[in-house]
Protein backbone atom coordinates (compact mmCIF):
# COMPACT_ATOMS: atom_id res chain seq x y z
CA UNK A 1 0.00 0.00 0.00
CA UNK A 2 1.02 3.77 -0.61
CA UNK A 3 -0.47 5.09 2.77
CA UNK A 4 -1.91 2.89 5.60
CA UNK A 5 -4.36 4.83 8.17
CA UNK A 6 -4.69 3.85 11.71
CA UNK A 7 -8.12 4.88 13.78
CA UNK A 8 -10.19 3.35 16.77
CA UNK A 9 -13.24 2.86 17.71
CA UNK A 10 -15.82 5.73 17.85
CA UNK A 11 -16.22 7.47 21.31
CA UNK A 12 -19.01 6.73 23.28
CA UNK A 13 -20.56 4.53 20.30
CA UNK A 14 -19.11 0.90 19.40
CA UNK A 15 -18.73 1.64 15.74
CA UNK A 16 -16.59 2.94 13.27
CA UNK A 17 -15.66 6.81 12.78
CA UNK A 18 -16.01 7.82 9.00
CA UNK A 19 -12.97 9.98 8.96
CA UNK A 20 -9.80 7.72 8.23
CA UNK A 21 -12.26 5.87 5.69
CA UNK A 22 -13.42 9.32 3.99
CA UNK A 23 -9.35 10.00 3.48
CA UNK A 24 -8.94 6.61 1.79
CA UNK A 25 -12.00 6.97 -0.60
CA UNK A 26 -10.68 10.65 -1.55
CA UNK A 27 -6.75 9.45 -2.15
CA UNK A 28 -7.70 6.14 -3.43
CA UNK A 29 -9.47 8.39 -6.38
CA UNK A 30 -6.45 9.97 -6.81
CA UNK A 31 -4.72 7.17 -8.02
CA UNK A 32 -2.95 6.15 -4.19
CA UNK A 33 -3.63 2.91 -2.91
CA UNK A 34 -4.76 2.90 1.03
CA UNK A 35 -5.34 -0.07 3.67
CA UNK A 36 -7.10 1.48 6.62
CA UNK A 37 -6.74 -0.77 9.94
CA UNK A 38 -9.49 0.44 12.59
CA UNK A 39 -10.91 -0.68 16.26
CA UNK A 40 -6.63 -0.79 16.86
CA UNK A 41 -7.39 0.08 20.45
CA UNK A 42 -8.25 -3.75 20.64
CA UNK A 43 -4.78 -5.19 19.24
CA UNK A 44 -1.95 -5.65 21.06
CA UNK A 45 1.46 -3.90 19.79
CA UNK A 46 2.50 -7.47 18.09
CA UNK A 47 -0.96 -8.16 16.47
CA UNK A 48 -0.44 -4.81 14.99
CA UNK A 49 2.89 -5.10 13.68
CA UNK A 50 1.73 -8.58 12.11
CA UNK A 51 -0.81 -6.57 10.50
CA UNK A 52 1.15 -3.86 8.89
CA UNK A 53 3.55 -6.17 7.34
CA UNK A 54 1.39 -7.31 5.28
CA UNK A 55 0.92 -4.02 3.69
CA UNK A 56 4.41 -1.87 3.93
CA UNK A 57 6.56 -2.55 0.62
CA UNK A 58 9.54 -0.22 0.10
CA UNK A 59 7.09 2.31 -2.18
CA UNK A 60 4.92 2.70 1.04
CA UNK A 61 4.98 7.07 1.49
CA UNK A 62 3.28 7.38 4.50
CA UNK A 63 1.04 6.36 7.74
CA UNK A 64 -1.43 8.27 9.12
CA UNK A 65 -2.74 8.32 12.59
CA UNK A 66 -6.42 9.45 13.46
CA UNK A 67 -6.12 11.64 16.90
CA UNK A 68 -9.56 11.74 17.15
CA UNK A 69 -11.01 9.13 19.77
CA UNK A 70 -7.47 8.03 21.20
CA UNK A 71 -7.88 8.50 25.06
CA UNK A 72 -4.80 8.14 27.75
CA UNK A 73 -5.35 4.57 29.01
CA UNK A 74 -5.74 5.65 32.60
CA UNK A 75 -8.84 8.10 31.86
CA UNK A 76 -10.75 5.73 29.33
CA UNK A 77 -11.65 2.68 31.79
CA UNK A 78 -13.10 5.41 34.29
CA UNK A 79 -13.68 8.53 32.04
CA UNK A 80 -12.47 10.48 35.45
CA UNK A 81 -9.62 11.42 36.43
CA UNK A 82 -7.90 13.45 39.33
CA UNK A 83 -5.30 15.30 37.39
CA UNK A 84 -7.29 17.38 34.93
CA UNK A 85 -3.82 17.94 32.71
CA UNK A 86 -4.34 14.29 31.68
CA UNK A 87 -7.68 15.95 29.18
CA UNK A 88 -5.54 18.37 27.78
CA UNK A 89 -2.74 16.52 26.01
CA UNK A 90 -3.23 13.55 23.23
CA UNK A 91 -1.54 10.53 24.73
CA UNK A 92 -1.61 7.55 21.97
CA UNK A 93 -1.88 4.18 23.20
CA UNK A 94 1.22 2.55 23.96
CA UNK A 95 0.68 0.15 20.68
CA UNK A 96 0.47 2.86 18.40
CA UNK A 97 3.85 4.13 19.87
CA UNK A 98 5.66 1.26 18.56
CA UNK A 99 4.29 0.87 15.88
CA UNK A 100 5.62 4.37 14.99
CA UNK A 101 8.71 3.51 16.27
CA UNK A 102 8.62 0.24 14.59
CA UNK A 103 7.90 2.03 10.80
CA UNK A 104 10.65 4.14 11.20
CA UNK A 105 13.82 1.53 12.38
CA UNK A 106 12.04 -0.27 9.10
CA UNK A 107 12.09 2.64 6.83
CA UNK A 108 13.40 5.90 7.75
CA UNK A 109 11.58 7.40 4.55
CA UNK A 110 8.28 6.78 5.35
CA UNK A 111 6.39 9.57 6.85
CA UNK A 112 4.23 9.76 9.62
CA UNK A 113 1.11 11.68 9.54
CA UNK A 114 -0.79 13.17 12.79
CA UNK A 115 -4.32 14.37 12.02
CA UNK A 116 -7.99 14.91 13.54
CA UNK A 117 -9.86 16.76 16.46
CA UNK A 118 -6.77 16.04 18.86
CA UNK A 119 -3.42 17.17 16.36
CA UNK A 120 -2.91 20.23 18.02
CA UNK A 121 -1.61 17.95 21.14
CA UNK A 122 0.37 15.69 18.96
CA UNK A 123 3.37 17.91 18.05
CA UNK A 124 5.75 16.80 20.57
CA UNK A 125 5.22 13.17 20.40
CA UNK A 126 8.41 11.49 18.89
CA UNK A 127 8.82 10.54 15.45
CA UNK A 128 5.70 12.66 13.70
CA UNK A 129 6.85 14.13 10.62
CA UNK A 130 3.95 16.40 10.04
CA UNK A 131 0.77 17.32 11.79
CA UNK A 132 -2.27 18.01 9.91
CA UNK A 133 -5.12 20.35 11.51
CA UNK A 134 -8.75 20.69 10.21
CA UNK A 135 -10.03 18.60 7.18
CA UNK A 136 -7.45 16.71 5.65
CA UNK A 137 -8.62 15.87 2.23
CA UNK A 138 -6.70 18.25 -0.15
CA UNK A 139 -3.99 19.20 2.70
CA UNK A 140 -2.88 15.29 3.01
CA UNK A 141 -3.13 14.70 -1.34
CA UNK A 142 -0.86 18.13 -1.84
CA UNK A 143 1.40 16.52 1.02
CA UNK A 144 1.47 12.62 -0.60
CA UNK A 145 1.80 14.89 -4.08
CA UNK A 146 5.12 16.80 -2.79
CA UNK A 147 7.04 14.01 -1.28
CA UNK A 148 9.98 13.58 -3.61
CA UNK A 149 9.74 9.80 -3.41
CA UNK A 150 6.94 9.86 -5.02
CA UNK A 151 7.03 8.09 -8.29
CA UNK A 152 3.20 8.58 -8.67
CA UNK A 153 2.14 12.08 -10.32
CA UNK A 154 2.70 15.03 -8.83
CA UNK A 155 1.72 18.47 -8.62
CA UNK A 156 2.86 21.74 -7.34
CA UNK A 157 1.97 22.01 -3.88
CA UNK A 158 -0.23 24.76 -2.79
CA UNK A 159 -0.32 24.25 1.08
CA UNK A 160 2.28 26.31 3.61
CA UNK A 161 4.24 25.02 6.05
CA UNK A 162 3.48 27.04 9.20
CA UNK A 163 6.30 26.10 11.42
CA UNK A 164 9.16 23.76 10.73
CA UNK A 165 11.69 23.48 13.72
CA UNK A 166 14.49 20.93 14.50
CA UNK A 167 12.09 19.48 17.11
CA UNK A 168 8.64 19.84 16.32
CA UNK A 169 7.26 18.26 12.89
CA UNK A 170 5.67 20.46 9.77
CA UNK A 171 2.73 21.76 10.83
CA UNK A 172 -0.10 22.19 8.13
CA UNK A 173 -3.16 24.06 9.31
CA UNK A 174 -4.42 26.18 5.96
CA UNK A 175 -6.72 25.38 3.64
CA UNK A 176 -4.99 25.33 0.09
CA UNK A 177 -5.93 27.34 -2.74
CA UNK A 178 -7.33 24.99 -5.07
CA UNK A 179 -9.74 22.55 -3.50
CA UNK A 180 -10.06 18.91 -5.28
CA UNK A 181 -12.73 17.93 -2.60
CA UNK A 182 -15.98 18.94 -2.28
CA UNK A 183 -18.58 17.60 0.45
CA UNK A 184 -21.38 18.12 -2.17
CA UNK A 185 -19.89 15.97 -4.17
CA UNK A 186 -18.83 13.33 -2.66
CA UNK A 187 -19.26 10.34 -3.67
CA UNK A 188 -17.68 8.13 -0.89
CA UNK A 189 -17.80 4.55 -1.36
CA UNK A 190 -16.25 1.63 1.52
CA UNK A 191 -14.16 -0.59 -0.17
CA UNK A 192 -13.86 -4.40 0.16
CA UNK A 193 -10.42 -4.29 1.80
CA UNK A 194 -12.12 -2.21 4.79
CA UNK A 195 -13.80 -5.30 5.78
CA UNK A 196 -17.63 -4.46 6.23
CA UNK A 197 -18.92 -6.85 8.87
CA UNK A 198 -22.45 -8.52 8.07
CA UNK A 199 -25.44 -5.59 10.13
CA UNK A 200 -22.95 -3.73 10.89
CA UNK A 201 -24.07 0.05 11.63
CA UNK A 202 -21.37 2.25 9.20
CA UNK A 203 -21.26 5.92 9.39
CA UNK A 204 -22.21 7.94 6.31
CA UNK A 205 -21.56 11.76 6.32
CA UNK A 206 -24.31 13.77 5.56
CA UNK A 207 -23.02 17.67 5.81
CA UNK A 208 -20.54 18.92 7.15
CA UNK A 209 -20.42 22.10 10.33
CA UNK A 210 -23.20 23.35 12.35
CA UNK A 211 -25.34 25.92 12.23
CA UNK A 212 -24.60 26.81 15.99
CA UNK A 213 -21.98 28.45 17.79
CA UNK A 214 -22.51 26.82 21.33
CA UNK A 215 -19.65 27.96 23.46
CA UNK A 216 -17.96 24.72 24.92
CA UNK A 217 -17.74 23.80 20.82
CA UNK A 218 -14.52 23.78 18.52
CA UNK A 219 -14.75 23.00 15.23
CA UNK A 220 -13.48 24.81 11.95
CA UNK A 221 -17.04 25.35 10.07
CA UNK A 222 -19.28 26.28 13.49
CA UNK A 223 -21.88 29.30 12.73
CA UNK A 224 -22.21 28.35 9.11
CA UNK A 225 -25.50 29.42 7.30
CA UNK A 226 -28.17 26.56 6.38
CA UNK A 227 -27.38 24.22 3.67
CA UNK A 228 -23.98 25.26 3.28
CA UNK A 229 -22.05 22.18 3.18
CA UNK A 230 -24.98 19.66 2.68
CA UNK A 231 -24.14 16.41 0.11
CA UNK A 232 -26.01 16.28 -2.77
CA UNK A 233 -29.16 13.77 -1.34
CA UNK A 234 -28.60 11.88 -5.27
CA UNK A 235 -25.15 10.69 -3.88
CA UNK A 236 -26.42 9.74 -0.29
CA UNK A 237 -29.09 7.74 -2.10
CA UNK A 238 -26.46 6.26 -4.28
CA UNK A 239 -24.41 5.12 -1.27
CA UNK A 240 -26.73 3.51 0.53
CA UNK A 241 -27.57 1.36 -2.45
CA UNK A 242 -24.20 0.46 -3.27
CA UNK A 243 -23.71 -0.17 0.75
CA UNK A 244 -26.93 -1.96 0.57
CA UNK A 245 -25.80 -4.17 -2.59
CA UNK A 246 -22.40 -5.00 -1.60
CA UNK A 247 -22.50 -5.40 1.93
CA UNK A 248 -26.72 -5.73 2.85
CA UNK A 249 -25.88 -2.76 4.96
CA UNK A 250 -29.56 -1.03 6.49
CA UNK A 251 -28.27 0.79 9.84
CA UNK A 252 -26.21 3.70 10.11
CA UNK A 253 -24.71 6.61 11.80
CA UNK A 254 -25.68 9.76 9.74
CA UNK A 255 -22.53 11.56 10.65
CA UNK A 256 -23.86 15.66 11.20
CA UNK A 257 -23.36 18.00 13.73
CA UNK A 258 -27.01 19.18 13.57
CA UNK A 259 -29.27 17.11 11.04
CA UNK A 260 -32.49 18.77 11.99
CA UNK A 261 -31.10 21.91 11.42
CA UNK A 262 -33.25 22.90 8.13
CA UNK A 263 -36.74 21.21 7.66
CA UNK A 264 -35.84 21.94 3.72
CA UNK A 265 -33.41 19.29 4.56
CA UNK A 266 -34.90 17.08 6.25
CA UNK A 267 -37.49 17.25 2.86
CA UNK A 268 -34.50 16.71 0.67
CA UNK A 269 -33.06 13.67 2.49
CA UNK A 270 -36.59 11.53 3.20
CA UNK A 271 -37.68 12.18 -0.50
CA UNK A 272 -34.52 10.09 -1.66
CA UNK A 273 -34.55 7.60 1.31
CA UNK A 274 -38.43 6.65 1.16
CA UNK A 275 -37.59 6.18 -2.74
CA UNK A 276 -35.18 3.26 -1.59
CA UNK A 277 -36.23 -0.18 -2.71
CA UNK A 278 -34.81 -1.15 1.16
CA UNK A 279 -35.60 0.34 4.72
CA UNK A 280 -33.04 1.75 6.81
CA UNK A 281 -32.28 2.19 10.36
CA UNK A 282 -30.29 5.16 11.45
CA UNK A 283 -29.37 7.34 14.72
CA UNK A 284 -28.42 10.88 14.58
CA UNK A 285 -27.68 13.85 16.75
CA UNK A 286 -30.59 16.51 16.39
CA UNK A 287 -31.38 19.80 18.40
CA UNK A 288 -34.28 19.57 20.65
CA UNK A 289 -35.35 22.91 20.26
CA UNK A 290 -35.49 22.67 16.53
CA UNK A 291 -37.87 19.72 16.83
CA UNK A 292 -39.89 21.48 19.13
CA UNK A 293 -40.16 24.76 16.58
CA UNK A 294 -40.61 22.50 13.81
CA UNK A 295 -42.95 19.79 14.57
CA UNK A 296 -43.51 18.52 10.91
CA UNK A 297 -39.80 17.45 11.24
CA UNK A 298 -40.85 14.62 13.63
CA UNK A 299 -43.06 12.32 11.01
CA UNK A 300 -40.77 12.96 8.39
CA UNK A 301 -37.14 11.55 10.62
CA UNK A 302 -39.33 8.46 11.79
CA UNK A 303 -40.46 7.84 7.95
CA UNK A 304 -36.79 7.63 6.98
CA UNK A 305 -36.18 5.33 9.52
CA UNK A 306 -35.29 6.95 12.95
CA UNK A 307 -33.91 4.76 15.31
CA UNK A 308 -32.66 6.64 18.23
CA UNK A 309 -31.77 9.82 18.16
CA UNK A 310 -28.86 11.55 20.37
CA UNK A 311 -29.80 14.86 22.01
CA UNK A 312 -27.43 17.38 23.75
CA UNK A 313 -29.55 18.73 26.07
CA UNK A 314 -26.40 19.86 28.18
CA UNK A 315 -28.18 20.99 31.06
CA UNK A 316 -31.37 20.87 32.86
CA UNK A 317 -30.34 24.45 35.30
CA UNK A 318 -31.65 27.31 33.48
CA UNK A 319 -29.04 29.43 33.51
CA UNK A 320 -26.14 27.15 32.68
CA UNK A 321 -28.57 26.02 29.75
CA UNK A 322 -28.70 29.51 28.50
CA UNK A 323 -25.00 31.02 29.11
CA UNK A 324 -23.89 28.05 26.90
CA UNK A 325 -26.04 28.67 23.69
CA UNK A 326 -29.08 26.40 24.88
CA UNK A 327 -31.89 28.49 24.99
CA UNK A 328 -35.03 26.53 25.41
CA UNK A 329 -36.45 26.62 28.61
CA UNK A 330 -35.63 23.47 30.50
CA UNK A 331 -38.95 22.63 32.23
CA UNK A 332 -40.24 22.67 28.32
CA UNK A 333 -37.35 20.47 27.32
CA UNK A 334 -38.41 17.94 29.67
CA UNK A 335 -41.83 18.16 29.03
CA UNK A 336 -40.96 18.02 24.64
CA UNK A 337 -38.71 14.70 25.78
CA UNK A 338 -41.68 13.01 27.00
CA UNK A 339 -44.22 14.25 24.45
CA UNK A 340 -41.86 12.63 21.49
CA UNK A 341 -41.72 9.25 23.90
CA UNK A 342 -45.11 8.88 24.24
CA UNK A 343 -47.00 10.97 21.95
CA UNK A 344 -45.34 10.92 18.81
CA UNK A 345 -43.09 8.06 18.96
CA UNK A 346 -45.27 5.88 21.14
CA UNK A 347 -42.86 4.39 23.13
CA UNK A 348 -40.87 2.55 19.78
CA UNK A 349 -37.84 5.28 19.55
CA UNK A 350 -35.36 5.02 22.51
CA UNK A 351 -33.80 8.40 23.09
CA UNK A 352 -30.05 9.00 23.77
CA UNK A 353 -29.64 12.33 25.73
CA UNK A 354 -26.21 13.86 27.07
CA UNK A 355 -25.47 16.94 29.78
CA UNK A 356 -22.43 18.24 30.51
CA UNK A 357 -21.21 18.51 34.32
CA UNK A 358 -19.12 21.50 35.22
CA UNK A 359 -20.73 24.18 33.76
CA UNK A 360 -21.34 28.10 34.69
CA UNK A 361 -24.02 27.94 37.53
CA UNK A 362 -24.17 24.13 38.06
CA UNK A 363 -23.59 22.35 41.32
CA UNK A 364 -23.23 19.20 43.03
CA UNK A 365 -27.48 19.16 43.47
CA UNK A 366 -28.21 20.85 40.57
CA UNK A 367 -26.50 17.57 38.57
CA UNK A 368 -27.97 15.22 41.16
CA UNK A 369 -31.59 16.87 40.26
CA UNK A 370 -30.90 16.18 36.77
CA UNK A 371 -29.86 12.41 37.32
CA UNK A 372 -32.78 11.47 39.42
CA UNK A 373 -35.00 13.48 36.62
CA UNK A 374 -33.28 10.88 33.61
CA UNK A 375 -33.45 8.02 35.92
CA UNK A 376 -37.17 8.27 36.59
CA UNK A 377 -38.19 9.14 33.09
CA UNK A 378 -37.88 7.13 29.72
CA UNK A 379 -34.18 8.03 28.65
CA UNK A 380 -32.97 5.09 27.30
CA UNK A 381 -29.13 6.12 27.63
CA UNK A 382 -27.56 9.08 29.34
CA UNK A 383 -23.99 10.54 29.17
CA UNK A 384 -22.78 12.99 31.62
CA UNK A 385 -19.29 14.19 30.44
CA UNK A 386 -17.03 16.54 31.84
CA UNK A 387 -16.53 20.09 30.63
CA UNK A 388 -12.74 20.24 30.23
CA UNK A 389 -10.72 22.57 28.41
CA UNK A 390 -8.76 21.08 25.57
CA UNK A 391 -5.28 22.63 24.19
CA UNK A 392 -7.03 22.19 20.24
CA UNK A 393 -6.14 23.73 17.27
CA UNK A 394 -9.90 24.97 16.67
CA UNK A 395 -10.91 27.32 19.81
CA UNK A 396 -14.61 27.58 21.65
CA UNK A 397 -14.90 30.39 24.01
CA UNK A 398 -14.36 27.89 26.78
CA UNK A 399 -10.80 28.24 25.69
CA UNK A 400 -10.77 31.94 24.84
CA UNK A 401 -13.03 34.37 26.80
CA UNK A 402 -10.58 34.07 29.96
CA UNK A 403 -12.95 36.67 31.45
CA UNK A 404 -15.43 34.05 32.33
CA UNK A 405 -14.83 31.56 35.02
CA UNK A 406 -16.33 28.78 32.76
CA UNK A 407 -15.13 25.57 34.32
CA UNK A 408 -17.38 24.69 38.06
CA UNK A 409 -14.92 24.93 40.62
CA UNK A 410 -16.79 22.08 41.94
CA UNK A 411 -16.49 19.69 38.78
CA UNK A 412 -13.61 17.01 40.82
CA UNK A 413 -17.06 16.37 42.87
CA UNK A 414 -17.93 13.28 40.34
CA UNK A 415 -13.98 11.69 41.29
CA UNK A 416 -15.88 11.47 44.97
CA UNK A 417 -19.23 10.17 43.55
Amino acid sequence: MDIILFTCVSGIFFQRSIGAYQLAHFLRKHGYSVQVIDFTDYFTSEELISVIEKFIVPETLAVGISTTFYTANEIKPKFIHNDRQKFDFLELPENILTIIEYIKNKNQNIKVILGGAKSESGKTIPNIDVVIHGYAEDKLLDYLNSLSNNSKKKKKHTFLIEEQTTVQPKIISNDPLDKSFSIEELDHRFAHTDIVLPNEVLPLEVSRGCIFKCSFCAFPLNGKSKLDYLRDPNLIKDELIYNYETFGTTNYFLSDDTFNDSTTKIEKIHRVITDLPFKINFTTYLRLDLLNAHKEQISMLQEMGLASPFFGIESLNQKSASIIGKGMNVNRAKEFLLELHYDHWKEQIPITCSFIIGLPHETTESIQRTYEWVKSNPINSVFFPLALTSKTYYKSEFNTNTQRNWICKNWTFLVQR
